[in-house]
C-alpha cells in the first residue's frame, strides 16, 4: 500500500504535466495565429489609408499646376495662397516649390524651401518625366521625399512643380496597436528600397505591399517581433493550469462525464470560431468595397476642395476672369465624380430599355457632334467613313449611341492629337462599325482582360466603360472585340442587320 500510493501520485503528476504542456503549446500556437492575423488586418487598414493619402497628392499637383499655368510667375501669389491652404489642411506636405529649368529664373517656394541640391533634383526629375509624376528622395532631409510634375505637362515644359512630403505623415495613425514595442513598420522607395520611415524589428511575421498609388508605389512593410510573453501571457498560463487541473480532478468522477464535457467544449469553441470567421468575412468585404469607392472618388473630391479654396481666394481679390476658369474645373471634377457613381450603378444594375429599329449612321454622326468640341480642344479629329446605304439594327438608340460614344471617348483620351475614324460596312447579315485611332494602343498585358470590370490603364479611370459596352452589345445580340495585327488601335462592333427594315 505504501508503494502503490507514491507511484499513483507520480503517474497523476506526470499526466498533469503532460496535459499542461500540451495545452500551453496549443495556447502559444493560437496566440501566435491571432497576433499574425491582427498584424495582417491592421497592416491592410493602414496600407489603404496611406494609399488614399498618396492619391490626394496627385490631385494637389493637378490643381497647383493648373493655377500656375493660368497665372504664371506674375500671379505667383495665387499659387502660394493655395499652397498655404494645402499645407494647413495636409501638414505632411511640408513645402510647395516651382523650380525653373533656367537657373536665372526665380524660384517660387513656400517655407522652408529647398536647398540648391534639392532644386537640381527637382529639375532632373521634371526633365525625366514623359507626363507621369516622378518620385525621388530628398537629398538632405530624412523621412521626406519629392513628388514632381513638369509644368506645363508637355515637351515644352519649363518648370518642375514639386511637393516635399513627410513620409511619416503617410503612415501616421492613432491605432494603439502600432505603439506596441513588438510591432514595427517601414516605408521604402520602390527603386532602391531605401527606408524613408521606420525599421523592421523582425522578418519572422510580416506584411509587404506597394501603396495603391500609380504615382507613389512606395513599399509598405510591417513585422511583429513575437516573444515568449506574447505567446504565453501570464494570466492565461495560470488559467490554463487551473483549467487542466480541474479537468483532471473531474475525470476521477467518471470517463463518460469527462467525455461529455469535452465534447460540449469542442462544439462551443467551433461555434465561436465560425461566428468570428463569418463576422470577419463580412467586415473585410465591406472594407474592400468602401476602400475601392474611396479610392475612385478621392481624386475628384480632393480636386474640388482645392479648386473651391482657390476660387474663394480669387473671389476675395475680385479676380473674376480667373475665377470662371476655376469654377469650370470644379464643375468638371464634380461631373467626373457623378459619372463614376453613375457608371458603377449602370454596370451593376442595367435597366434594359426596349429595342427599336435605329440608324447606325445617325448614332455615329451624333457622337461626332457631341465630341467635336473636346476633339478640337485636344487637337484631335473625328472622321466618318460610312457605308453608302443606310444601315439599321434592332437596339435602343440611347444604348447604341452610348457604346459608340464610349469607344470614341476612349480613343480621344489615348492621345491629345489622336486621329479617330468611325467606319461602317456590311458583312453578310451583320453591320460592322470600327472605331480606330492613332494613339499608343492598348498595353499587351491588358488585352486579354480589356472588357473585364475595373480593368483600366488610365490613372483616373474606373474600368467600367468597356465592361458596360460589352454587356450592352451582348444584349443587342452582337459582339465587340479589339482587333489584333492592325496598324491602328481598332475596336470592332458587330450587330445583326434589322429584319424589320426589309419588312418595311
Amino acid at each position: 500500500m505504501t508503494v502503490t500510493r507514491p507511484k499513483k501520485f507520480l503517474q497523476n503528476a506526470l499526466l498533469l504535466a503532460c496535459a499542461v504542456a500540451l495545452v500551453l503549446c496549443g495556447l502559444a500556437f493560437f496566440e501566435r495565429q491571432n497576433l499574425v492575423s491582427e498584424l495582417t488586418v491592421k497592416s491592410q487598414t493602414l496600407h489603404r489609408l496611406a494609399s488614399q493619402r498618396a492619391d490626394q497628392h496627385d490631385a494637389h499637383l493637378t490643381s497647383l499646376s493648373a493655377i500656375f499655368v493660368a497665372g504664371g510667375v506674375a500671379r505667383q501669389d495665387l499659387l502660394l495662397d493655395v499652397a498655404a491652404t494645402i499645407k494647413r489642411f495636409y501638414p505632411r506636405i511640408t513645402s510647395v516649390n516651382v523650380v525653373p529649368y533656367d537657373p536665372s529664373q526665380p524660384v517660387i517656394e513656400t517655407q522652408p524651401g529647398l536647398s540648391a541640391q534639392a532644386r537640381d533634383r527637382v529639375v532632373e526629375l521634371a526633365r525625366r518625366s514623359t507626363g507621369a509624376l516622378q518620385v525621388g528622395q530628398l537629398p538632405d532631409v530624412p523621412d521626406h521625399y519629392l513628388l514632381v510634375k513638369r509644368t506645363p505637362n508637355s515637351d515644352a515644359a519649363q518648370y518642375g512643380l514639386a511637393l516635399v512630403i513627410d513620409a511619416r505623415g503617410l503612415v501616421a495613425t492613432d491605432d494603439p496597436f502600432w505603439d506596441a514595442p513588438s510591432a514595427s513598420l517601414r516605408l521604402s522607395t520602390p527603386d532602391s528600397q531605401t527606408a524613408l520611415v521606420g525599421q523592421l524589428q523582425s522578418q519572422e511575421a510580416g506584411f509587404s505591399k506597394p501603396l495603391g498609388s500609380a504615382s507613389q508605389p512606395l513599399v509598405f512593410e510591417t513585422s511583429l517581433a513575437v516573444g515568449l510573453s506574447d505567446l504565453l501571457p501570464f494570466r492565461k498560463v495560470l488559467s490554463v493550469i487551473a483549467l487542466v487541473t480541474a479537468l483532471l480532478l473531474l475525470s476521477a468522477f467518471g470517463f463518460k462525464q469527462r467525455a461529455r464535457t469535452k465534447d460540449a467544449e469542442n462544439r462551443a469553441k467551433l461555434s465561436a470560431q465560425e461566428t468570428r470567421l463569418a463576422h470577419a468575412s463580412r467586415v473585410n468585404a465591406m472594407g474592400e468595397m468602401a476602400s475601392g469607392m474611396a479610392h475612385e472618388l478621392a481624386q475628384p473630391l480632393t480636386a474640388i476642395l482645392s479648386q473651391a479654396q482657390a476660387g474663394r481666394h480669387m473671389a476675395r481679390r475680385g479676380d473674376v476672369d480667373r475665377l470662371a476658369t476655376v469654377l469650370d474645373d470644379t464643375v468638371s471634377q464634380a461631373q467626373r465624380a457623378a459619372n463614376i457613381l453613375e457608371r458603377l450603378r449602370r454596370w451593376s444594375k442595367p435597366n434594359r430599355a426596349p429595342s427599336e429599329v435605329c440608324s447606325v449612321h445617325e448614332a455615329a454622326q451624333s457622337v461626332q457632334n457631341l465630341l467635336a468640341l473636346e476633339a478640337k480642344t485636344k487637337g484631335a479629329a473625328i472622321t466618318l467613313s460610312l457605308h453608302g446605304d443606310p444601315l439599321f439594327v434592332d437596339a435602343n438608340p440611347v444604348e447604341l449611341e452610348q457604346v459608340v460614344f464610349n469607344l470614341v471617348r476612349n480613343a480621344l483620351d489615348a492621345s491629345d492629337a489622336a486621329k479617330v475614324t468611325i467606319r461602317t460596312l456590311v458583312d453578310g447579315r451583320f453591320v460592322i462599325l470600327d472605331v480606330s485611332d492613332t494613339g499608343p494602343g492598348v498595353p499587351d498585358h491588358l488585352k486579354p482582360r480589356i472588357f473585364e470590370p475595373f480593368v483600366t490603364d488610365k490613372p483616373d479611370g474606373t474600368g467600367l466603360g468597356l465592361a458596360l459596352c460589352h454587356r450592352l452589345v451582348e444584349e443587342m445580340g452582337g459582339d465587340i472585340m479589339l482587333l489584333d495585327d492592325t496598324a491602328q488601335t481598332t475596336f470592332r462592333l458587330s450587330l445583326p442587320l434589322s429584319n424589320k427594315t426589309e419588312a418595311s
